[in-house]
């Protein structure tokens, strides 16, 4: 289950790199060589290559994902996360079917259910700070004056983030709550401190599964709707930043990186043939690639 959710959201990324690479992104110029340089490969065997990057600034912001279900146990049944909310076709669907467990008995769904990332990526974590949210665990309802929903049910969530091509745990935690006749909701909230070796990284995609166990009977159903969701302490910009350098290949197939000193860069790159020659370069952020700069010039003996 894992290893598909994780391929998901491997072609989701793709086609969010594809469609960041195209957006408008950081900025860069170049002010050497000079446009019409003429530069002598006798005394100048290797050229300075200089100019100055424009990066956004990051700062701190919480990112909200909905746990959206578009059908329960039919082929639109589609669990995920979403920065948007709406009305659910899937509201309410349950974990588990509705059967009366005897005392002592405990209901397992061993599959869980996975919400993965749909939109809202890519996302730069803040693992300095908490995840936090709330799964809206509901119960079956009889007609009034009570519910049927009776028990302790543990609700579980495990949160995985697609980082650099590879699964990566964030975190976990776990919450009991007493289920009884006389309620049918019951938000739960949970707490979740992130893995520390995440932190300003850029994931390609996250991955929520909800996990429900329990001597319980007719409850472990879900409300989506906009009534659970998981809060992402994240940055509203990448901290990657670079600049690359590609001589004559305005498409960068073998760039070389050059040196970032705050907003100013670098590099020396041998001089090439006698003749005329363009260099290009480019600012990246993040998944972000901004338009490229050029700049002409001649080699002579």
């Amino acid at each position: 289950m894992r290893k598909l959710i994780a391929a998901a959201l491997v072609s989701a990324a793709v086609a969010l790199v594809a469609g960041t690479a195209v957006a408008a992104g950081p900025s860069v110029t170049i002010t050497s060589p000079t446009a019409g340089q003429r530069i002598s490969a006798h005394r100048n065997p290797y050229i300075a290559v200089a100019g100055a990057a424009s990066f956004a600034a990051p700062a701190g912001q919480t990112t909200r994902f909905y746990l959206r279900r578009n059908g329960c146990g039919t082929s639109n049944d589609d669990p995920h996360l979403s920065v948007t909310s709406g009305s659910d076709a899937g509201d309410g669907c349950g974990l588990v079917l509705t059967s009366v467990v005897g005392a002592g008995g405990t209901v397992d769904q061993g599959a869980s259910v996975d919400y993965p990332s749909s939109d809202g990526m890519p996302l730069t974590l803040d693992a300095s700070r908490t995840v936090t949210g709330t799964i809206d665990l509901e119960s079956f309802g009889i007609t009034d004056p009570v519910a049927a929903g009776a028990g302790v049910v543990t609700v579980s969530v495990d949160m995985e983030a697609l980082y650099q091509g590879n699964g990566v745990q964030i975190g976990s935690d776990s919450q009991s709550v007493l289920v009884t006749p006389t309620q049918t909701s019951y938000p739960v909230t949970f707490a979740i401190q992130p893995n520390g070796a995440l932190d300003r990284a850029d994931l390609s995609g996250i991955d929520l599964r909800v996990h429900v166990e329990g001597p319980y009977a007719f409850s472990g159903y879900i409300g989506n709707s906009g009534k659970s969701w998981v809060d992402v302490p994240s940055w509203s910009a990448s901290f990657a930043q670079s600049v690359q350098v590609s001589l004559d290949d305005p498409s960068f197939t073998n760039p070389v990186p050059a040196r970032l000193d705050g907003t100013s860069w670098s590099v020396a790159i041998p001089t090439p043939a006698l003749g005329s020659h363009t260099v290009y370069a480019r600012a990246t952020q993040g998944f972000g690639t901004g338009a490229a700069a050029s700049q002409s010039f001649t080699v002579t003996k």
